[in-house]
């Protein structure tokens, strides 16, 4: 009678265990079948959400090759533009970029060159340019410089002083303060500026001895 208690008592827990193995089984044959169920239940629904995936990724990858296509037309194109000797057909070329990619920074850079070519509309060039968005920032504050210098050769004062009022990054600021000095009418004004565009970080050697030269009159 002693020896068989513990018998019944290792049959039970190996029943017990073995019980335990087949109701975890029996759950992942159910969730297993409530899976599949779910799946056929929705299999229109499955399907169509993976065909509209799939056409995204060709529509993304249809567009990203496009667009690589468009870059690179307009490279090539603003390329020939630059290597042209023919003033007329240069211009021809960059007219061409600028109409066609006008969405892309080579338009913006097409804009930037005919200003210089086609000098009769270089305002109307580099106002286009300004507002152009994919011009980076720093042909901007070219662009306003090129534009001021413009109007202070025809002339147009309060129109200069308009474009350099803002400032801009600081390899530009030089010139800026050289125009803002070469168009005011104060003497102590006019000079500040050349001090401040001495100050500043110089690019041009040829600018930098003009603003000295100006600044040693001033205190001679």
């Amino acid at each position: 009678m002693i020896d068989k208690k513990p018998v019944n008592d290792a049959t039970n827990e190996e029943d017990h265990s073995t019980l335990k193995a087949e109701m975890n089984e029996l759950k992942r044959e159910m969730r297993s079948a409530k899976w599949s169920a779910w799946v056929d239940d929705n299999k229109q629904s499955l399907l169509a959400g993976v065909a509209v995936l799939v056409l995204a990724l060709l529509v993304s990858g249809l567009w990203i090759e496009n667009e690589r296509s468009h870059n690179a037309s307009a490279a090539i194109l603003y390329q020939q533009a630059l290597s042209e000797q023919d003033v007329t057909l240069k211009q021809t070329l960059l007219e061409s970029v600028n109409h066609d990619f006008s969405d892309s920074s080579y338009g913006a850079l097409a804009l930037m060159q005919l200003a210089h070519v086609d000098s009769s509309h270089a305002e109307a060039h580099l106002n286009a340019l300004i507002k152009h968005g994919k011009a980076m920032q720093e042909w901007v504050w070219q662009a306003r410089l090129d534009l001021a210098e413009l109007n202070i050769e025809q002339g147009e004062t309060e129109a200069a002083r308009q474009q350099l009022a803002e400032p801009t990054g600081r390899q530009y600021e030089q010139l800026r303060h050289y125009l803002l000095a070469e168009i005011s009418a104060d003497a102590a004004e006019k000079e500040k500026h050349l001090r401040k565009a001495l100050e500043a970080e110089s690019l041009d050697e040829d600018l930098k001895r003009k603003i000295e030269s100006q600044l040693s009159a001033k205190t001679s």
